[in-house]
């Protein structure tokens, strides 16, 4: 096989439905990115970065000139009592006003939300300022690893993960809540604007069977199987309970960065996942008219 070239297998290629860049909280370029994942192979990719639809407008010409698929993609945090919730959206129009309004509002309240960390860290000796934070961000979207950057370059912990555990996690203590819509409300919204939603990661979230349950009354339309925590029986139980509620069965590497140990592709997603999710696009499509 040529360098670079789309694998074809059995099934018609593999396909990545989660990446993330530097619009969000990944280390590359889009078109950097782009690259990457068609060097690995890949025949489709989503790029769906942290409440922002930006990667999809800046990769839809270049990804066709590598002829590397692409579907427009964002992960929405909503908050179910206290907790992140993540919900992918697939085929979000990425003009819907509301959609866009909403992703203003998010960007405001995660400002306000990283003032309100730095705010506590100051008073716990780590002198950080917001301008040096945001001098990470590159896009939009700013957040907790940007501020875990920052306490790694100034040299207050040894590595990110240690930002985490010792101060920003949940519980930790310049923790600060976040805001945000609800589980139901982020569905609509991914919904009216033309998209598919689908749970993210529910091991690594930590979520009950019961909580997934709720997702499915709510609307949720799939569940990601394919997903670096998930592998073995836990990978076969979400498989399963994708099968037995009529979910689309989606996934991908979530990769952030080159340094990680989950590559674009890793987790050898079929394509016929994205026929799948196309044709329950289109169904939901025909029973909105």
């Amino acid at each position: 096989m040529q360098k670079g070239s789309t694998i074809i297998s059995e099934c018609g290629g593999f396909a990545d439905l989660h990446l993330h860049t530097k619009l969000s909280d990944g280390t590359l370029e889009v078109e950097e990115l782009l690259k990457l994942c068609k060097r690995k192979g890949l025949r489709c990719i989503s790029i769906t970065d942290h409440d922002n639809l930006d990667s999809f407008k800046i990769a839809e010409e270049p990804a066709k000139e590598i002829g590397l698929e692409i579907i427009p993609g964002i992960e929405i945090s909503a908050v179910w009592q206290g907790k992140d919730i993540h919900i992918l959206g697939y085929y979000c129009d990425p003009t819907n006003l509301a959609l866009n309004m909403e992703l203003e509002e998010f960007a405001k309240q995660r400002i306000s939300r990283v003032k309100a960390i730095i705010k506590k860290l100051n008073a716990l000796g780590v002198d950080i300022t917001f301008e040096k934070v945001h001098s990470y961000c590159k896009g939009k979207v700013i957040g907790r690893p940007h501020i875990a950057m920052s306490m790694v370059d100034e040299e207050y912990i040894s590595n990110f993960s240690e930002a985490f555990t010792k101060y920003l996690g949940d519980g930790c203590i310049a923790f600060v809540e976040k805001k945000g819509l609800n589980p139901q409300q982020t569905i609509r919204l991914i919904e009216n604007a033309g998209g598919i939603a689908v749970l993210a990661h529910p091991y690594k979230s930590g979520l009950s069977d019961e909580f997934i349950e709720n997702m499915v009354e709510w609307g949720i339309q799939g569940i990601e199987v394919f997903s670096p925590a998930q592998k073995g029986a836990v990978a076969r139980k979400y498989k399963d309970m994708a099968q037995r509620f009529g979910l689309v069965g989606t996934g991908g590497s979530d990769f952030h960065t080159e340094s990680g140990t989950y590559p674009p592709g890793c987790m050898k997603m079929p394509y016929t996942v994205v026929q799948a999710l196309r044709e329950r696009r289109e169904k939901s499509r025909a029973e909105w008219y």
